[in-house]
């Protein structure tokens, strides 16, 4: 079978790439922003090219908290262009099956009860600090579930808590909770100065390495046989101070810490269950936490000589 992959030079999906190789009765595609997937045409003609048999759309505009804040046109627009595009190709094709990503920001802002669970999606508006983005999101999975509904598809979506890993996008302006904080550790350790964060260090955050969400997408394509959309976390739920405290002891921990709480939190807490994922996958084993982000810190470090990450 021949597997598209959009998004394929991004984080996960370079440990996708990795671990296509455990795949060999298939071929793999992996295509980036050399096509622009905003464009019908330009989707029209990659689908062409390559006659998928299924797909796996990575491909996102994604950021940290100031990122949303500040481009909410972009963030809504691109992600839903490029979100239509791939769901309207995939069916006018015969994709049969296909993997889409959301996110837990979905979620409401407020929900019913804490862990949320898949049945929650629109129980009420998503968080003001990342509501664009969330909102693509949310017609994303609207969009699959209408053509599964409508004409039997298996367009299945994956709800990843916070993703970290190699590769990942560490610029201070955009990127997510753990590279920027390594980032910026970097920077205090370098110039000797404090280290300061947004926010008070109180919000509650998952993580999950995102190797191991290569590995459920993989499983998810192969062996999951629903349409349910399925909430992919780690038992690994801890502060934002908590968070800075690993990655400062992953270095030499020798700097002082500071919080700016004139900024934004965003949400406080957003626990997400991954009751339905280990019913579906009782078997999967996660990655040690504390031992994946010390490897991504010294992938970080080892790098900047290189000019291997976009700082």
């Amino acid at each position: 079978m021949r597997i598209l992959v959009t998004g394929g030079s991004g984080m996960v999906g370079h440990y996708l790439q990795k671990l296509s190789v455990k795949y060999p009765q298939h071929e793999w595609i992996f295509i980036s922003s050399d096509h622009d997937l905003t464009q019908f045409d330009a989707v029209e003609r990659c689908f062409i090219q390559y006659h998928p048999d299924y797909v796996i759309h990575l491909a996102a505009n994604v950021g940290g908290l100031y990122k949303h804040l500040n481009e909410k046109v972009r963030m809504f627009r691109s992600n839903i262009l490029m979100n239509i595009h791939v769901v309207d190709a995939c069916h006018r094709f015969g994709v049969q099956k296909a993997i889409f990503c959301l996110s837990t920001c979905i979620f409401p802002e407020h929900p019913p009860s804490f862990p949320m669970t898949e049945d929650m999606i629109m129980m009420g508006p998503p968080h003001p600090s990342n509501d664009n983005y969330a909102y693509s999101k949310r017609m994303l999975y609207q969009h699959c579930m209408n053509y599964n509904q409508q004409y039997g598809r298996q367009y299945i979506c994956l709800a990843p808590v916070n993703l970290f890993g190699k590769y990942d996008n560490f610029n201070l302006q955009d990127s997510h909770v753990i590279p920027g904080i390594i980032h910026k550790i970097y920077l205090a350790k370098y110039n000797k100065t404090p280290l300061i964060l947004p926010g008070s260090g109180q919000a509650i955050r998952q993580f999950l390495y995102a190797g191991d969400y290569a590995k459920i997408i993989a499983r998810t394509l192969f062996e999951y046989q629903d349409v349910k959309m399925m909430i992919c976390t780690s038992p690994v739920e801890i502060s934002i101070n908590q968070l800075v405290n690993k990655l400062k002891n992953a270095t030499d921990g020798s700097i002082e810490i500071q919080y700016d709480t004139t900024q934004s939190d965003g949400i406080i807490k957003k626990t997400a269950s991954n009751t339905y994922f280990t019913t579906v996958f009782p078997d999967f084993v996660y990655s040690d936490f504390d031992t994946k982000i010390k490897s991504v810190t010294r992938w970080f470090y080892d790098s900047l000589p290189n000019g291997l990450v976009r700082i």
